[in-house]
């Protein structure tokens, strides 16, 4: 049977006029009378069978569902204007479902498959307006989903599926004992048949009285024997049928019962078990468990009584019926079904005609007649079934074959009253409780017109009890128990475990009477019952007692394939991996709880999984998922508004420990979940846990954190690493360059701290932190960089900087909700938790950095090798207390990759080897450029480091002299072996040799002339009187001054003039260096005329382009320039 493959089918035809009325409007709208032939053009061979042509409509009809959908995919262009990329996914999908159910032959479609599908179809459906044929596929998908158009508060049976042999079993039930030598639950009592292989369906546990009365429906509800066999007599049960059978036997009870429970609790199990015993025929010794009910009355068989089925949603109120059987009458109203099943049951048809007019005049026929009928036929059993479900069908509508709705009212009325005056009939109505099956308004108005009706004489009897449902269940699912005594020693184990460790448990399990409903509700734990029954059965939507079999029929059946090897089945033992026992639980919740069980609570992609596989003490007993999993169930029915929330920490434990198992890992996992889990919140003071669909504080700052954009992440790293102090013995940080050109070009030593996507990896051939540093190292801008030994490099650690990220997300989020806390109504807790989070992430992010930035990249050339090549001196600088700069700066001065203390030596080492080799001295001046731009040089902190080298070596007789300048072959005031204060950068270092021979010189010429020549170690030129040189030592001599006469009559050194070739690749930087050093120096003296003049000469022996003159001769005109031009 094909049933699913006829439901997609069904579904396919009705959307496909929906989309073949749009696709023709919309070409039409494009192509105008042209769009068949768009069509035709489009499919090509694949429209084939298409008309060459016609009119609109038969066109638009002859194009089947696989055209529709081929020309949304195909058309796109035409239909995107009006239509989200959705529309073309659906209909790619849908055609491939097509495609695939075509060529599937005998094979039925799995039902996943068919739900995927319908539900694509609705869809779409729904996004072009059609309401009505939504309605209609949404029907068909529940149809497939739920056994039936109505859904699942109305399934109807529906022929079991073949298990699938290739299913997967749970991973998250524990294969061997552990801890304890109990036998596993599945040793001492079996689950029937259908729940151990799967074969149930939903319909199964949702009894339809209509249908066992029509000989249709599940087996197990139309054979008596097999029905009674798994149903559990409750003393609300015996009650009712204790009652009913007096009354039909005529040894009283009451003539009008009504049943009212909470949806899913009983009421039409119970009649159809009233239904069973009236019809007779079942031989008490196939059915033990009535035999107390027998008893009760006092018979020895089960009196037959005439029995009329009336269920509200089974009855058309548009329709009427002739019966075979009854040629001359028609049947129409409620009253008139009635009277036709007990006639047809009495065998006596001609007593239909009490009620034939008012049936045909739609009027209640009246107690009177009533009486006379159920009399007749007596004793009669009237069912009523789901009445206000009938009722609201009519309400407030005229004119149909039923009646009106004031006449079934009246009816009610009626059938009540003459149940009474009969002499032993019997009418059991049910009412619903549920807010589900009331309905809307015409629901609540029948409801309690209904209700006023039979609450003038009838019997409220509520069917189940609170601590009755788990023998309902037990019953209906498992077998008699095979080994009364393992079932007990493993009730003792655990009532024994409970008393040993009382304060580890809740108080009241450790009592006798709970070994003994241990035992009563064997092999499934009495928690369950409590949570299913105290928590989830306030939900309105959970069908109390049917929720329960369905639910607990999917989770002894994977428990049952997977071998699961526990004592008894517990909370924990619950396996919500599987997708059909999360379903039963997850229908009765929002949506939202199906991301939060994958995630955070069972499944190979959950935490609590993960956590078992990283310890071995969790995933021996899967410790994590069942701690988790009985807080779900302990949880997900509550609400925020409810004063006190979810589970004691002693609760949890009673909903996972089994016998022999350590408790304290147990503690432990819970632990390590509220630590992980972003839907796990607990109280104040730790002792209660649940989950809930709003996220935690944490849970809202991971969501917002991965929001945060990259940029956002750069500028505060960026902005934290700007932050850092400047330390010795660097002249500026710079944190995060742009580019090179944000990086002076000076002589002081400076650190750079790479942007964090300029990161270093040591075994990568290349990464981006040496690309940029080579380009910096190198450039300004697009000019060539100069004194490029006064920069170093720190790098962020490719394998670090992930984490600094993620961290440094994290921060962001929780400084945002921190700023929000109001608009997000945090309270005082939430504020503080806030706040703390944010502290902690400030000092990670903090040492994050500090982690991540620990490369420090110093520039270097061997002076043995090339003096071309710069090589890399690369160290790690992480770990410690202080901050980067600090490392670096440490690290630096550690290996003398900067100096801040140059001994004299060091500095003739590198004049003699490197700076002097063909010259007798070098000055200061350059010396510090060259120190600054070389290399190969070392690399001293600042100029102060020379300086004080320089004062040092020349107050000895080791190294150099110093001269203030080189003048007609001699060196002018040159000191050696002196004490000097201060030096100038334009002084001169002059070799030693070179010195003394110029000293002894001096000193020889000194002996020969007797005058007072100026000697090597005087500090300076003096003028004695009448013009002579005065010497260093006071004395005078007869020498004349150079310059001629009495130096005081008339001003000396009025004109300065000078010519300087340019390096045509450094203008700017030359004539930055000339107006500095020079030109400012004469334009501060008083009275000084200054006068620059730029000359220019270009050569160009393969001439200048045309192009080049114009844009030259434009730009000198522009700029004032009168004096230029071209020649040949």
């Amino acid at each position: 049977m094909q049933e699913n493959y006829e439901l997609v089918q069904k579904g396919f035809r009705i959307l496909h006029p929906i989309l073949a009325g749009y696709i023709g409007q919309e070409l039409n709208r494009e192509y105008h009378n042209e769009w068949w032939q768009e069509v035709l053009t489009t499919l090509g061979e694949k429209g084939r069978d298409l008309p060459d042509s016609g009119d609109y409509a038969d066109l638009v009809d002859s194009m089947d569902i696989a055209t529709c959908l081929r020309l949304i995919d195909w058309k796109w262009n035409v239909f995107r204007a009006k239509l989200s990329i959705d529309y073309r996914t659906w209909s790619k999908e849908l055609m491939g479902i097509r495609n695939n159910t075509a060529h599937i032959g005998q094979q039925d479609l799995d039902s996943r498959y068919a739900e995927r599908a319908l539900d694509t179809m609705a869809l779409l459906s729904e996004g072009f307006g059609d309401t009505e044929c939504t309605e209609k596929i949404r029907a068909l998908y529940r149809t497939v989903r739920y056994g039936s158009a109505d859904g699942s508060t109305t399934v109807k049976d529906m022929e079991a599926a073949v298990p699938d042999k290739k299913i997967k079993t749970s991973i998250g039930v524990l294969k061997r004992n552990v801890g304890h030598n109990l036998p596993s639950w599945r040793e001492v009592m079996q689950p029937h048949p259908d729940v151990a292989e799967g074969r149930y369906r939903a319909a199964e546990f949702a009894a339809d009285l209509a249908q066992v009365s029509r000989g249709e429906g599940a087996y197990e509800y139309r054979d008596p024997v097999e029905f009674f066999a798994r149903t559990y007599v409750t003393e609300g049960m015996a009650g009712l049928l204790t009652e009913s059978l007096q009354r039909i036997s005529g040894k009283g009870g009451e003539p009008v019962i009504q049943l009212k429970t909470a949806f899913g609790g009983g009421k039409t199990h119970s009649m159809l078990a009233l239904y069973h015993i009236a019809r007779g025929g079942i031989s008490i010794a196939r059915v033990p468990n009535l035999k107390h009910v027998l008893e009760r009355v006092g018979l020895d068989e089960f009196p037959r009584a005439n029995v009329a089925v009336l269920v509200g949603t089974a009855l058309d109120p548009t329709k009427k019926r002739n019966p075979a059987n009854l040629p001359k009458y028609t049947v129409s109203t409620i009253w008139g079904e009635m009277a036709y099943q007990l006639v047809t049951s009495a065998g006596r048809p001609d007593l239909y005609a009490i009620v034939a007019d008012a049936d045909r005049k739609g009027v209640s026929p009246g107690s009177e007649n009533l009486k006379i009928l159920l009399n007749e036929c007596g004793p009669c059993l009237i069912l009523m079934d789901e009445l206000v479900a009938y009722a609201k069908k009519i309400y407030g509508v005229e004119g149909l074959p039923a009646g009106s709705y004031d006449n079934f009212i009246t009816f009610i009325q009626e059938i009540t009253e003459a149940a009474r005056a009969s002499e032993n009939s019997i009418v059991v109505a049910s009412i619903p409780e549920s807010e589900i099956e009331i309905g809307g308004e015409a629901g609540k108005t029948a409801l309690e017109t209904i209700e006023h009706t039979f609450g003038r004489m009838e019997s409220i009897w509520k069917p189940v009890a609170a601590n009755e449902g788990f023998e309902v269940v037990r019953r209906r699912l498992f077998l008699d128990c095979k080994n009364e005594e393992a079932r007990d020693e493993v009730c003792n184990a655990f009532s024994s475990m409970y008393q040993e460790n009382s304060t580890d448990f809740p108080i009241e399990v450790k009592e006798v009477s709970y070994r003994d409903r241990m035992v009563a509700c064997y092999p499934i734990h009495p928690e369950v019952f409590d949570r299913l029954y105290e928590d989830w059965a306030t939900l309105e939507r959970f069908q109390r007692t049917r929720g329960v079999l369905r639910l607990m029929a999917a989770v002894i059946h994977e428990l049952w394939m997977a071998n699961d090897a526990g004592a008894m089945i517990m909370p924990g033992s619950i396996p919500l991996d599987m997708p059909n026992v999360r379903d039963e639980l997850v229908r009765h919740l929002p949506d939202t709880w199906n991301s939060i069980i994958d995630r955070e609570v069972d499944g190979k992609d959950s935490i609590p999984y993960q956590k078992d596989r990283a310890n071995v003490r969790y995933g021996q007993k899967l410790a994590a998922r069942r701690v988790a999993r009985t807080i779900m169930l302990g949880s997900a029915p509550t609400v925020r508004d409810q004063a006190v929330r979810g589970l004691e920490a002693a609760r949890i434990r009673l909903g996972v420990v089994q016998p022999g198992e350590n408790i304290s890992d147990f503690n432990d996992a819970l632990n390590t979940l509220h630590g992980s889990l972003s839907y796990l919140y607990n109280n104040v003071n730790g002792s209660r846990y649940w989950y809930d669909t709003r996220p935690t504080l944490r849970k809202t700052a991971e969501d917002r954190a991965s929001q945060v954009s990259q940029e956002s992440v750069s500028m505060e790293i960026e902005s934290r690493l700007k932050k850092l102090r400047k330390e010795q013995p660097f002249a500026g940080i710079h944190p995060c360059p742009a580019s090179s050109l944000d990086v002076p070009d000076d002589q002081a030593v400076r650190l750079i701290l790479l942007r964090t996507v300029d990161t270093y990896k040591r075994t990568a051939k290349s990464c981006k932190a040496m690309e940029t540093v080579n380009e910096i190292l190198n450039h300004r801008g697009s000019s060539p960089r100069i004194y490029r030994n006064m920069i170093a490099f720190v790098a962020p650690d490719y394998d670090n900087l992930n984490s600094l990220e993620t961290e440094v997300r994290r921060f962001i989020a929780w400084k945002s909700i921190m700023s929000e806390k109001d608009e997000l109504n945090l309270d005082g807790n939430q504020i503080r938790e806030t706040d703390n989070n944010l502290n902690r992430s400030n000092q990670t992010v903090a040492l994050r950095i500090k982690e991540t930035y620990c490369w420090l990249l110093v520039p270097f050339i061997d002076p043995n090798e090339d003096l071309k090549t710069i090589q890399w001196e690369i160290s790690n600088i992480g770990g410690g207390d202080e901050n980067i700069v600090a490392k670096a700066a440490k690290k630096m001065i550690q290996n003398e990759q900067v100096i801040t203390n140059w001994a004299p030596a060091l500095l003739q080492m590198s004049l003699d080897d490197l700076l002097w080799k063909d010259s007798d001295d070098i000055q200061i001046k350059k010396l510090w450029e060259y120190l600054s731009t070389y290399c190969y040089l070392p690399r001293l902190a600042n100029y102060s480091v020379l300086e004080d080298t320089i004062l040092r070596g020349v107050a000895s007789d080791e190294y150099f002299a110093l001269a203030g300048a080189y003048n007609k072959n001699r060196y002018v005031d040159l000191k050696y072996n002196k004490t000097v204060f201060s030096v100038n950068p334009s002084d001169l270092l002059v070799k030693i040799n070179v010195a003394l021979k110029q000293i002894a010189a001096e000193k020889q010429e000194e002996s020969h002339t007797g005058g007072t020549a100026q000697t090597s170690d005087q500090e300076g030129i003096g003028h004695g009187e009448n013009g002579s040189v005065s010497g260093g030592g006071g004395q005078t001599g007869s020498g004349n001054y150079t310059g001629g006469g009495n130096t005081s009559d008339f001003p000396k050194n009025t004109r300065f003039y000078m010519s300087a070739k340019l390096d045509t690749t450094r203008v700017n930087r030359d004539m930055n260096n000339y107006v500095q050093e020079i030109i400012q120096h004469l334009m501060a003296v008083d009275g000084s005329n200054v006068e620059l003049t730029l000359e220019v000469n270009v050569h160009a022996p393969k001439g200048i382009p045309a192009s080049t003159v114009r844009t030259v001769s434009e730009n000198c005109r522009t700029l004032k320039i009168t004096d230029f031009g071209f020649d040949d």
